[in-house]
């Protein structure tokens, strides 16, 4: 949920991911925005990674939003491919940037929850983007394994430093902040 945040200012307001040529410098640009990171599982994007452009609201049910901005997300292809393709199943929803998005949405026990229960929109995001999907929880649960282990084997200044230097140790940033109180955000904030 780190990287759902936009910037209706952003400069790739004015590409098109209608106009073929411009979808690699979209997708690029998305990726810069989120520091690297998929939108949705927060797993670091490897250059050797195949990654999307990913619609938030489907194209083909909401042709209108195809090059709106605040609908595009860069996601790794598998978790584009394992969205549900219609999203009126999941309707009403929180919309991913929403700025009460961290007030609704919580990360406890390993999972992403909502934090009133009965929101609806928020369960239904939830559900939707995938968040705790058995393969994206169980990637989550073994990184955080890792990373527990690399820190036992250095000192704290040690650890924090290989953080810095190796981001994509820094996947999972919401679980590895909650989890072992390391400040993953700031520490990809001041890295990138």
């Amino acid at each position: 949920m780190q990287f759902l945040k936009k910037n209706p200012q952003s400069a790739l307001t004015q590409l098109r991911y209608s106009e073929v040529k411009e979808r690699d410098a979209l997708r690029k640009g998305l990726l810069r925005e989120q520091y690297g990171f998929c939108a949705y599982s927060e797993r670091f994007v490897k250059q050797s990674d195949s990654c999307n452009i990913e619609h938030f609201y489907p194209k083909g049910e909401n042709p209108e939003k195809e090059d709106d901005y605040m609908n595009l997300y860069a996601a790794h292809s598998w978790m584009d491919a394992h969205k549900p393709k219609k999203i009126a199943p999941y309707l009403p929803i929180l919309e991913p940037h929403a700025t009460d998005l961290h007030d609704r949405i919580c990360y406890e026990g390993g999972i992403f929850k909502c934090v009133n229960e009965g929101d609806k929109e928020a369960e239904n995001l939830v559900e939707f983007l995938g968040f705790n999907k058995y393969e994206v929880s169980e990637d989550r649960r073994k990184h955080i394994g890792r990373v527990k282990q690399l820190r036992s084997w250095n000192t704290e200044t040690e650890f924090l430093e290989y953080l810095k230097k190796h981001r994509q140790e820094l996947s999972f940033a919401t679980a590895l902040e909650k989890e072992l109180g390391i400040p993953a955000m700031q520490m990809i904030l001041e890295s990138y």
